[in-house]
């Protein structure tokens, strides 16, 4: 330093240019504003340490984020018909890695440019498009078993992560010691983002097999009922289209559903078994609107679009849920409901050679089939249109949809494979902004807002006035029984209060949400069910049009295979006693309002109908524990 400088923190001054009793002064002003700021700062070192400490502390006790791997144990998945099916991946030739947002190129004006997924009713008019697309997919397809880069092991992904050949982990990173609790994506608030990283790195895999950054895989439009042929599955999927495409091909589709037939999201397979659903075209589009206004636009909260919380010790297998224990069931959102729906409709089903209706129609088989990636291209889309309805469900009509905010459902973690063979360890916050992982969706709102303004027909007007005493409320045995027939119940309605608003992070009680919940539902793990819920109609029955007031959603099971026996909660040891434990529910805001119920000590009659198993009617029915209302 030179001299005649003095330093005070970050100041210089010269004793030659400043009178020295002036100096002094500074110098003592200096010291004892100094020193209060010392103390100033260790105060606030002191508190933020306190609270760091009790955050982590808090953390550490409630943070229980679910963690999965594909390496470690891997069991052989079980199916109905043949030997078990090895979907285990093959192991990281190097250390994994921790994933790292990609770096997106911009224009000059600071504009992302980002990869375009399209309409694939669009894009099967673009032969260049469609050359591009099968190409990957046929390169793809070359790859040895060894690659993880491989469609075999791109189908092993979905196979193991959604069939419970994994087991969930204790600690962070791919190889954390196991809990012995078995994975599955579905049923829970991971499915949707868990699909979306596994489209991603698919993507980004097909892009680098043709040399092409800009690749991005199409959207099977099926919400779309203003396009004639969105709904349709896609041309350039099926044989003897005018570009060579026998990479997108897969044999394993059901024939009665090719264009001109439009996929129908009320589908009930049982009824077209027996011939009786024999609806047209413009009655299929109407029911249509229904069930994505009643899948998408109603469910204003995250717990009834994505699903319900999954943390470590979750079940979602139901090989090992114990109901009576109290072991939390799995809860699927309104979007994974509708997704089913397209799943059993393009597998095969009705047909004896293949019970486990293969591909689509099966967790364990839908990867197999290139268009399941295109199906879920068009459900990671609906993620991102569902944050922008507004809300015209609640009392309030301010609340914004919003995905969740725990840190259970932020730090959940799973492993895939990217375009250079590394494992990248991938956590749920990582997925919730699609634009962040470079790619958009063509805009398609003008199709969107059909179902989302859309407004169902008057109240059915029955024959008989029916009143809600002449129903019986669920058994508090917890033993109530959905049989082939329609079942109706009685629910005792309450008005929410200012504490259930407070647990649910809302303002107010007119922002919540009421939804009608069926507890503990227990589903043959192979069967095919389907619930469909009518308020204050009775009447309903398997052939009542869901394009009515009454109708407030459908609940769907996809079969998913066989799960280990020896680890199966049975009454025997028969197959058809294994059994999936889920909780079912269903938003009624908007059809309490159509139908004029105003007052929450007004009771209502809930109609369960159930549309049955795939091929039979099932022996036994379905059972669930309690009926209740719930506020989210």
């Amino acid at each position: 330093m030179a001299k005649g400088m003095t330093h005070r923190g970050s100041t210089f001054r010269s004793s030659e240019q400043t009178p020295q009793i002036f100096l002094q002064k500074q110098q003592g002003w200096g010291r004892s504003s100094a020193l209060k700021t010392r103390q100033q700062l260790k105060w606030a070192v002191y508190i933020c340490a306190i609270l760091f400490c009790l955050q982590a502390l808090l953390e550490s006790v409630d943070a229980k984020p679910v963690l999965a791997s594909s390496l470690g144990f891997c069991k052989k998945v079980p199916v109905l018909k043949g030997a078990p099916l090895h979907c285990c991946l093959p192991s990281p030739k190097r250390k994994p890695i921790r994933f790292r947002s990609p770096r997106i190129p911009r224009t000059l004006t600071g504009r992302l440019i980002l990869r375009e997924r399209k309409p694939a009713h669009v894009l099967q008019r673009d032969p260049k498009y469609v050359r591009k697309y099968n190409l990957a997919y046929a390169r793809m397809k070359a790859l040895p078993d060894t690659d993880p880069r491989s469609f075999l092991n791109q189908w092993r992904v979905h196979c193991s992560f959604c069939n419970e050949a994994f087991k969930q982990r204790k600690t962070p990173g791919p190889l954390g010691p196991e809990t012995g609790v078995p994975l599955q994506v579905h049923y829970s608030w991971t499915f949707l983002p868990w699909h979306r990283m596994y489209l991603y790195y698919h993507e980004r895999i097909l892009a680098s097999l043709i040399n092409d950054p800009t690749f991005a895989l199409p959207f099977w439009n099926w919400d779309n009922q203003l396009d004639q042929d969105a709904a349709m599955i896609p041309a350039m999927f099926l044989s003897n289209f005018s570009v060579p495409n026998a990479a997108l091909f897969d044999e394993f589709r059901n024939s009665n559903h090719f264009p001109p037939k439009i996929l129908h999201l009320g589908y009930n397979s049982k009824l077209e078994a027996e011939g009786k659903q024999n609806l047209t075209n413009q009655q299929i589009r109407y029911e249509n609107l229904c069930v994505m206004y009643n899948q998408v636009v109603t469910k204003i909260s995250a717990r009834d679009f994505l699903g319900g919380p999954y943390v470590v010790g979750t079940d979602n297998s139901a090989a090992t849920v114990n109901a009576s224990a109290g072991e939390v069931p799995g809860e699927s959102g309104g979007m994974e409901n509708a997704h089913n729906v397209a799943h059993e409709w393009t597998g095969l089903i009705n047909d004896p050679n293949h019970p486990d209706n293969e591909d689509m129609g099966n967790f364990i088989y839908a990867a197999r089939d290139p268009i399941f990636y295109s199906h879920h291209s068009n459900v990671d889309r609906l993620w991102d249109v569902w944050k922008t309805i507004p809300d015209k469900v609640t009392k309030s009509g301010s609340r914004k949809r919003m995905d969740y905010t725990s840190r259970d459902f932020l730090d959940s973690e799973f492993t895939f494979y990217d375009e250079n063979q590394d494992m990248v360890i991938v956590k749920v916050r990582d997925s919730l902004d699609s634009s962040k992982l470079g790619y958009k969706f063509t805009d398609v709102s003008k199709s969107d807002k059909m179902w989302i303004n859309y407004e169902p027909l008057p109240p059915h007007q029955s024959p008989k006035k029916s009143n809600s005493s002449d129903y019986p409320a669920a058994a508090p045995s917890g033993y109530n029984y959905i049989g082939t027939d329609p079942v109706s119940f009685r629910l005792d309605r309450r008005a929410p209060t200012k504490e259930i608003a407070r647990q649910r992070g809302v303002k107010n009680v007119d922002q919540l949400q009421e939804n009608v919940v069926l507890e503990k539902v227990k589903i043959p793990h192979s069967e095919y069910a389907r619930f469909d819920v009518f308020i204050n109609y009775p009447a309903a029955n398997r052939q009542t049009h869901l394009y009515m007031s009454e109708y407030v959603g459908t609940f769907t099971h996809l079969p998913s295979g066989m799960v280990d026996m020896s680890k199966s909660v049975s009454e025997s040891s028969s197959k058809s006693e294994k059994f999936r434990i889920v909780t079912i529910r269903y938003c009624v805001n908007a059809a309490l309002r159509r139908l004029g119920i105003t007052d929450y000590n007004t009771d209502i009659i809930v109609t369960i109908v159930s549309k049955g198993a795939r091929n039979s009617s099932p022996k036994t029915g379905f059972t669930f524990t309690n009926l209740k209302q719930d506020f989210q």
